[in-house]
């Protein structure tokens, strides 16, 4: 839980950094737009019925400043599926009915990965991959959600499905952290299959 903690504090200082850059961008685009004003006759002002147009300014993206590598930012092929335990990030691929694992990160094994397992069939059954940068958590992979999160924002992950239970250990977490990466909870490996191949 300490993890999980220091996930919001160092998000909250993010926030505020941001709000900071947002306000001095705001600042310095205020200061350009009035020196490139030009100077308007006040005559041409009353007679024209046209009104000035809104200046729209848009609210810059949050990038990812912890990404450090690319593991999980890949394309996926049909019959392929990521996923963490552990600390390890997994690849687990089927060709020709015959199931590879690779651990990408270290040299651990995984305890179970029957769920990457029923996905990767669909997926070949559908001859459809998953969405790149997708990664797919079991109840088990779901216990250190903080840990793998990190894991997932530093390696470029796009999207995580998880289970549903497991959202419980992201309350209070910081709304930037939907921004970094798509979260997606699933009620049971029915509902996670209808989502990803429906």
């Amino acid at each position: 839980m300490s993890e999980l903690t220091e996930l919001i504090e160092i998000a909250k200082n993010i926030e505020k950094q941001n709000d900071e850059i947002i306000r001095l961008l705001r600042k310095i685009a205020d200061e350009k737009e009035s020196e490139n004003k030009p100077i308007i006759d006040l005559g041409e002002l009353y007679l024209s019925d046209d009104k000035i147009p809104e200046v729209k300014r848009e609210t810059p993206k949050i990038e990812n400043r912890w990404r450090i590598g690319s593991l999980l930012d890949t394309t996926i092929d049909v019959g392929e599926v990521y996923f963490i335990e552990g600390g390890d990030i997994f690849k687990l691929s089927i060709e020709n009915n015959e199931t590879s694992l690779d651990n990408l990160t270290g040299d651990g094994e995984p305890s179970a990965f029957n769920l990457q397992e029923l996905v990767a069939n669909e997926s070949i059954n559908n001859n459809a991959s998953l969405q790149d940068g997708t990664v797919i958590l079991s109840m088990e992979q779901s216990q250190n959600l903080p840990e793998t999160l990190k894991i997932c924002v530093e390696q470029g992950a796009q999207k995580v499905y998880m289970p549903l239970f497991a959202s419980a250990q992201l309350v209070g977490a910081p709304q930037f952290l939907m921004e970094l990466v798509k979260l997606d909870f699933y009620k049971n490996n029915e509902n996670l299959i209808e989502k990803l191949f429906k």
